[in-house]
């Protein structure tokens, strides 16, 4: 048993912009097909017996509530391509792919809810495929992270290689140095090396601002002045969990597998 989440516009958007053609009805329609390459790819690839893409919903979320330049500057999905979701969606459901999108919440939100909830109700494997950094604070033991492009896992090791903390600390790295591409501020001056042997020496970004003053030189001037935006920062890279997705699991069960028993399906996600 296993449950493969799909960041489904991870996916798009990135085959679209590898596309080198401009923008047309043509492109979209090779990004569509391309699309449904790679989700059915995955299916065979990974075999789950539970399986769902999730998109955003679009339009204002909590995160733009809390800070308003959140994702100011981040370039917006071409009308084409957001008019091509439709029929790639309804493609989704003819190969027996269900799909989700939460008013309120972005797909990130929704993706770690339903780790969360599986991760509650069953120990077998969540699979998430996406190449979004964020996810890399959810990795443990039962959730694993697939990069479909690299055909590669995204492991413990490889946060450990590329950003120098563990996945229980990406969150707080991801606060103190921030993210331009989702406008989130970060500590200014306080990049990926820095924030990490800050969060090797204490630990946690909690423990860091408790011990701020002890912090040398310009690093801990920036890090005392930039205390409530790497408070701000942290909330923008979590995820609510808690906005109902109207989903059991038996929704969610991939035909290509036996089914389950009746009993352990019929849990509703809340």
């Amino acid at each position: 048993m296993s449950l493969l989440i799909i960041d489904a516009l991870n996916i798009i958007r990135r085959i679209h912009e590898a596309i080198p053609e401009p923008d047309s009805e043509e492109k979209v329609a090779d990004t569509i097909k391309s699309s449904l390459s790679s989700f059915k790819r995955a299916l065979k690839t990974h075999r789950p017996t539970h399986a769902v893409a999730v998109f955003d919903h679009g339009g204002r979320t909590w995160k733009h509530e809390l800070y308003e330049a959140y994702q100011a500057h981040r370039k917006p999905m071409p009308q084409p391509l957001r008019a091509g979701l439709l029929t790639l969606k309804h493609e989704l459901q003819g190969m027996g792919l269900p799909w989700i999108s939460i008013e309120g919440i972005e797909a990130d939100d929704a993706i770690a809810a339903l780790v969360e909830k599986w991760c509650i109700t069953r120990s077998e494997r969540a699979i998430i495929l996406s190449t979004d950094k964020d996810f890399l604070q959810l990795l443990n033991d039962q959730v694993c992270i697939y990069d479909h492009f690299k055909d590669v896992w995204r492991d413990a090791a490889y946060v450990q290689e590329k950003f120098g903390v563990t996945p229980s600390q990406m969150g707080d790295l991801l606060a103190l140095m921030g993210d331009a591409v989702d406008g989130v501020p970060g500590v200014d001056k306080i990049g990926c090396k820095t924030a990490a042997m800050l969060l090797r020496i204490n630990g946690n970004l909690d423990r860091l601002i408790s011990n701020a003053d002890k912090v040398a030189g310009q690093v801990g001037v920036n890090l005392r002045k930039g205390i409530d935006i790497a408070r701000l920062s942290r909330e923008l890279v979590s995820f609510k969990t808690d906005r109902p997705l109207g989903l059991t699991w038996k929704m969610l069960v991939q035909a290509q597998v036996p089914p389950l028993p009746t009993h352990t399906l019929t849990e509703t996600l809340p």
